[in-house]
């Protein structure tokens, strides 16, 4: 049965790669902008701001009939490369600008202007028929670098826990979740490295056994069991919801920033970015 397990799941991972790799660009846009088939202003970036991002694209293009926004939700890193290569105006970044990334845009000549626009959070999440509904962090810490393998150690059923992560340093999400939960620490041997968040997701609402995940708050998370987080044993255990994110009450909160050349900077890109910080509350 185990081995039978994982190849289904292994074909379930492959399936949602091809599908989400028909969804991975995502062009927001009103009627004024389809008419005039031009594109202004393309993003690329985090995924964890993915959500936000393209729905207030929508919004500012409503109130701007005939300027078209390319949205595009990848990764922290991808969207740097795509500043870099000219494919992008705005990076949408959920972690620091490397010192290797400055130094590539130092020598492609470009001048980076860097603006916080908003929060993501990160959620917790397992299958629903998993007892267990909160966790602190230092068990999370202790999950995700393997000094507890069994749910019984965190007060869930006598099973061995497998944790879900996206890759780091690529996602800038897991960079964060890595840096404030697991304090840089190596992953255990329990942990599955995936490309998507949409993978981790998937696997936590099908799995036969009871996985741990994390993803963007903001994603459909119904066919999931979400666990309230709390910051120590003396919390309450706190939900990744809109007010909790905004006030980042809620542990697992991150700022997220556009990042662009300040040399090819237009007032209608000055004035998406504006409009992005407010709705984010990134001033």
């Amino acid at each position: 049965m185990q081995p039978r397990r994982i190849l289904r799941e292994k074909i379930l991972a492959a399936s949602m790669s091809v599908f989400l790799g028909l969804l991975a660009l995502v062009f927001v846009s009103s009627s004024g902008a389809q008419e005039s088939g031009k594109i202004a202003i393309k993003v690329n970036g985090a995924g964890m701001a993915s959500d936000q991002v393209n729905k207030w694209a929508k919004s500012f293009m409503e109130s701007n009939p005939g300027t078209g926004i390319l949205a595009i939700g990848s990764s922290a890193g991808k969207g740097f490369q795509a500043l870099l290569d000219g494919n992008a105006e705005i990076a949408v970044m959920s972690r620091d600008i490397s010192s290797s990334e400055r130094s590539k845009a130092s020598e492609k000549g470009l001048r980076l202007v860097e603006r916080r626009i908003g929060q993501a959070a990160i959620a917790v999440i397992t299958h629903p028929r998993n007892p267990v509904n909160e966790l602190t962090l230092e068990q999370l810490h202790k999950l995700y670098t393997g000094a507890y393998e069994n749910w019984k150690e965190v007060g869930g059923p006598n099973q061995p826990v497998r944790c879900l992560s996206r890759r780091i340093p690529e996602s800038g999400g897991a960079v964060f979740f890595w840096t404030k939960v697991m304090d840089g620490e190596a992953f255990g041997k329990n942990t599955v490295l995936t490309e998507t968040w949409e993978t981790i997701l998937k696997v936590c609402s099908a799995a036969e056994d009871l996985p741990l995940g994390i993803v963007p708050s903001t994603r459909n998370l119904s066919s999931v069991k979400v666990l309230g987080i709390k910051k120590d044993n003396n919390s309450s255990a706190v939900m990744p919801l809109e007010k909790a994110v905004r006030d980042r009450s809620y542990p697992i909160t991150l700022s997220f920033f556009f990042a662009w050349d300040q040399h090819s900077e237009s007032p209608m890109l000055l004035k998406f970015v504006d409009f992005c910080q407010t709705q984010g509350g990134g001033h």
